[in-house]
């Protein structure tokens, strides 16, 4: 749980309740001195109200009880996702009570939507399910339970000289460059803003991404994870690319595009050229060059922000060593000779 500090000097927590007849929330507030202290009491209370739960409660009933209690300490596109799965995942389980529910009811509930949607969005919704039956000590034993195979997806992409010819000289070509050369998110290409690059090093620090969240688009400071938040140094035509776009202040975002109207330029762009293709898509053909031209993991997880390594500050450390120096080299020359071939002189 998040204590925020009051002018006062005291810290508060907030914790949902419950609703009232009109389904609004009911927020409960606990204050004290020490953070520790508010934090302690709002768990409490957390604790209290999930152990006295309704017995008669339906799983629809006890899934939201759970989301709300972890609205707190979970990312906000967690949350987006399990009410997600709260709306339109097994309907046919919600209004069955939680004492009640069976194995062959859940089976039943995963072969219709096995039909409806993809292995990973069974299976991930399938998990929420579990810890909610978890939470709620529902008398259950879920070793029958087969979810469908997670197939892995062959998709055959594209060149990046292919993707380049198309996207040159139009208004997406500096995200499309960002996503494939420099292998950013799109939360993260929409999330940057001027004061992300230093001049003089030409450097640009990923720090911020857009999200989705139940109540909109949303800037956060931080990205996807704290392995996401990286610096890498600009190839020259990238930066020359920034610099020329006019802009009053560095908090000014370098791509004014929200994320739906760059998704959806892109692919229709691509579908124009024959080209099935998603903008994520890009992180993976920037995956597969870096592969093709025998980037070491170590350095293609640290540029990609993929890197699972517990001693991640190390990492960074490095991140403009003599070696990393090399690796920034060697891929900035593929993609440099691309753009050079295709007749820009300024790469």
């Amino acid at each position: 749980m998040k204590a925020k500090k009051l002018p006062s000097g005291n810290y508060r927590v907030q914790v949902v309740a419950g609703h009232d007849e009109n389904g609004k929330r009911i927020v409960k507030s606990f204050t004290a001195s020490e953070e520790w202290e508010a934090i302690k009491l709002a768990t409490d209370f957390a604790c209290r109200r999930e152990q006295n739960y309704d017995n008669n409660m339906t799983v629809a009933q006890a899934m939201e009880m759970y989301i709300d209690s972890r609205r707190n300490v979970l990312e906000e596109t967690t949350i987006r996702d399990y009410n997600q799965v709260l709306k339109y995942r097994f309907k046919t389980l919600m209004n069955v009570k939680v004492r009640d529910i069976k194995p062959i009811q859940i089976q039943q509930a995963i072969n219709l939507e096995a039909e409806k949607v993809s292995p990973k969005t069974v299976k991930n919704a399938y998990g929420l399910l579990k810890s909610v039956l978890k939470m709620f000590n529902a008398d259950i034993n879920l070793n029958s339970v087969k979810l469908p195979k997670l197939r892995k997806k062959e998709k055959e992409l594209p060149s990046f000289e292919e993707v380049f010819t198309i996207v040159k000289g139009t208004e997406i070509e500096l995200p499309v460059l960002l996503a494939a050369w420099l292998s950013l998110r799109i939360g993260e290409v929409i999330g940057l803003q001027f004061r992300d690059i230093d001049k003089e090093t030409r450097r640009i620090s990923i720090r911020r991404t857009v999200i989705r969240t139940d109540e909109g688009l949303k800037v956060r400071e931080g990205c996807k994870t704290e392995k996401s938040q990286r610096q890498l140094e600009l190839p020259n035509y990238i930066f020359d690319m920034i610099m020329a776009i006019e802009h009053d202040s560095d908090e000014d975002f370098i791509v004014p595009l929200t994320r739906k109207a760059l998704y959806s330029r892109f692919t229709r762009l691509m579908k124009r050229n024959d080209i099935k293709m998603t903008f994520h898509d890009l992180r993976h053909l920037n995956a597969s060059i870096m592969l093709m031209l025998g980037v070491p993991d170590k350095y293609a997880m640290e540029r990609g922000g993929w890197s699972t390594d517990s001693i991640l500050k190390s990492v960074y450390q490095q991140t403009f060593s003599s070696e990393r120096k090399k690796i920034d080299k060697m891929i900035d020359g593929y993609f440099n000779g691309i753009i050079l071939n295709s007749g820009n002189v300024s790469a």
